[in-house]
């Protein structure tokens, strides 16, 4: 017998035995022909096969929220059900911006308040000797510089931990129900060959073999029929699976986008501003008395409401967004498998062959309506199997206009190939960890500390680095400016006006 379970290959021993003696047709038949000395199949067509129905499913991963899922899922209510609407996901998110609308507001008086201070307040922080506070600056730039590279690190564990993992997970996913789906439909054709060719058999072969075979033909194209049915509910089993995993990947590979582009662009805009800050400082490191007094005087609306502004309130934005981001995923992981559960329910259909192959993946209920369809089609198909291992060879010999034994047997080989795989792609080892991946691995696994992680340095780059770097590097120029002023003997001296120039007969003392 052919007999396939998970993992298993192709048995090694040939289908068919060596040839039978022809004159094995005036042999006593046994009455219903060779059918009836065949073994009768291990399980009846309507049994279920225990390993298919999930009462401990040893493959189900045990989900344990984290401690950050569980934080975070404090600001958030509860995961709106399926089928909510419109208002009550606005309330979803709405109550869920307390923080993030926090960091949102912090940006944005941060943002106005900076600029204001360096413009009516203007900080003469200097150095112990009265010089430029070189190493107030340094420090600031170290903290800085840090703070870059730490988000830098998160932002590329993040992108390799991100939507972008889900979506490759379910294309994966998508392609093996499809290749499932395309062998069932090899299932089925290679089934009706093998009908085709043993009705054949009514009009090829001599009286003799027909009378000797009995009723045993008809018995296997029955069996065969029968395999047929079962290999069509197969591919019905999988209905619109392929279709809906395909619409979620596209989702989140859109989302997976967005959240790439929020997790590198406030460092790049961090980035940019500190390189300006720098510039500015280069030059009036290295240019002439004229060059830094007409930077002294645009370094501050410059840098202050050109850059750095704007720099803190995107930031921030950016920060508040992935917050929200991560409170949102996390009140979807406070319970993962049952809201999906709900809305695999919602969008196949509660008695649908979808959502009980859903079930019976994620939570381990039910029955694996493709695996039984599949076994049952496996059962049908044995009893053809052992009459042509049988019959074969000796129909090749005594009938050889009938010509379809080869054809015969590729096509039963084709069945066996074809089980093997469908049964290796449908098994729960196989299904479950894409699941496992993209739902407890990423989305609520690595997911959520590495949002929050990336906004808290945001949030930092923005409130605290940027005006500390922008502070001490605009008290530094100052510093520049006036050693520069002293070298040149002008120091607090004011520039004459242009009217009072020409009153000054000799040069200044």
């Amino acid at each position: 017998r052919v007999r396939c379970c998970f993992g298993s290959k192709v048995p090694s021993r040939p289908l068919f035995t060596e040839s039978m003696d022809p004159t094995a047709v005036t042999m006593p038949v046994p009455r219903g022909g060779a059918a009836a000395a065949l073994e009768k199949p291990a399980l009846a067509a309507a049994t279920l096969s225990p390993q298919f129905v999930a009462g401990e499913a040893g493959w189900l991963d045990a989900y344990d929220a984290s401690t950050w899922v569980r934080a975070l899922g404090q600001f958030a209510t509860k995961f709106p059900p399926p089928g909510s609407s419109s208002m009550m996901w606005h309330q979803f998110v709405h109550d869920s911006l307390l923080l993030p609308g926090t960091i949102f507001v912090l940006g944005a008086m941060a943002a106005l308040i900076v600029p204001l201070v360096l413009l009516f307040c203007h900080p003469k922080w200097r150095s112990s000797t009265g010089g430029a506070p070189w190493a107030q600056f340094a420090c600031a730039c170290c903290i800085t510089l840090t703070c870059l590279a730490a988000t830098a690190f998160l932002t590329i564990h993040a992108h390799g931990e991100s939507f972008s993992v889900s979506a490759q997970q379910l294309q994966r996913a998508n392609g093996n129900v499809i290749v499932a789906a395309s062998l069932a439909h090899a299932l089925n054709s290679s089934g009706t060959a093998v009908v085709t060719d043993l009705m054949r058999l009514h009009t090829d072969c001599p009286p003799n073999v027909w009378k000797y075979l009995g009723e045993s033909p008809d018995n296997i194209v029955a069996q065969v029929t029968g395999y047929i049915d079962e290999v069509q509910r197969l591919s019905h089993a999988f209905g619109n699976v392929p279709h809906q995993i395909a619409a979620l990947q596209k989702r989140v590979a859109s989302i997976s986008v967005a959240v790439n582009w929020c997790l590198a662009v406030p460092w790049t805009i961090v980035l940019t501003s500190c390189g300006a800050i720098f510039l500015t400082l280069f030059i009036i490191e290295h240019s002439g008395r004229d060059c830094a007094k007409r930077c002294e005087r645009c370094e501050l609306p410059c840098l202050g409401l050109g850059c750095v502004a704007p720099a803190m309130f995107l930031v921030s934005i950016v920060a508040s967004v992935e917050l929200l981001l991560g409170i949102l995923s996390s009140s979807f992981c406070l319970e993962p498998d049952e809201v999906s559960m709900s809305y695999a329910r919602l969008a196949f259909g509660i008695n649908s062959s979808e959502f009980s192959m859903t079930r019976y993946y994620i939570v381990g209920n039910g029955s694996n309506v493709a695996l039984l369809h599949l076994e049952r089609a496996e059962n049908s198909i044995d009893s053809a199997i052992d009459w042509f291992r049988q019959y074969g060879d000796m129909i090749s010999k005594t009938c050889p206009q009938w010509g379809a034994e080869g054809a015969a047997v590729v096509n039963l080989q084709n069945i066996q190939y074809s089980m093997n795989e469908t049964r290796s792609l449908l098994a729960p080892g196989n299904i479950y960890p894409y699941y496992q991946i993209v739902v407890h691995g990423t989305l609520c696994g690595s997911l959520p500390p590495s949002l929050v992680g990336t906004a808290c340095l945001q949030v930092l780059l923005a409130l605290i680095c940027l005006p500390a770097l922008l502070c001490t590097a605009s008290c530094t120029i100052d510093g520049l400016v006036d050693e520069r002023s002293m070298v040149h003997g002008i120091h607090n001296f004011d520039l004459l006006a242009q009217d009072d120039k020409s009153d000054v007969e000799g040069p200044l003392d």
